[in-house]
């Protein structure tokens, strides 16, 4: 959410604020979900494990992230992963009642919610058609296609990148070399350009 464009003197009104030190857990994989989170200050990790015990990143949470509001209203209410601060968070939470009360006071926040909403379940969309291309270089396509600003596409590292891709990193590496040997694209840790060139 743009927490630039709320009230935040009605978020503390209706909510209640949590501070979270780096790796302290915030909730852990089914717990069930009694509140929206709203992330103020800091950043998090939802994780969740594999059958043999590797961590695997679900998302990452920054300023403005929500998390809890896709299974609050839930029948199926319980966190899917574990989250962990991963320095100094501030939280504020809403209980589903002070949530609704929120939103039949306050348009602009009811209108930043939905936008919020619309945003992930595009992206979420997105994301199954990016998995639905198995071939790397497929992927690392339609990645671009989708997420580039300018012919270009920006991440944290290429780790952060293998993981959005669902890529081991060494065969991304790889492809990235071949397909930047190609004219294809450029890229650094930090960014693909695309070349558009043959």
């Amino acid at each position: 959410m743009n927490l630039e464009n709320l009230d935040l003197s009605l978020l503390q009104t209706y909510g209640f604020e949590e501070e979270y030190r780096n790796g302290e857990v915030i909730f852990n994989e089914g717990d069930e979900c009694k509140n929206l989170g709203i992330i103020l200050e800091g950043e998090a990790k939802i994780i969740t494990y594999t059958y043999q015990d590797k961590e695997e990143v679900i998302t990452n949470l920054y300023k403005g992230d929500l998390f809890g509001q896709f299974v609050l209203f839930s029948k199926h209410n319980n966190y899917v992963g574990t989250c962990i601060a991963l320095r100094k968070t501030k939280i504020i939470f809403l209980t589903k009642s002070n949530f609704l009360k929120i939103t039949r006071s306050d348009d602009k926040f009811l209108l930043n919610y939905l936008e919020e909403i619309s945003e992930i379940s595009y992206n979420l969309k997105q994301q199954a058609k990016l998995f639905a291309h198995k071939n790397i270089r497929d992927r690392i396509m339609f990645y671009i296609k989708i997420y580039n600003e300018y012919g270009i596409v920006k991440y944290k590292s290429i780790t952060d990148l293998s993981n959005i891709l669902n890529i081991p990193r060494p065969s991304l590496s790889r492809e990235l070399i071949k397909m930047q040997n190609e004219g294809i694209i450029s890229y650094t840790s930090h960014y693909i350009r695309y070349e558009n060139r043959r």
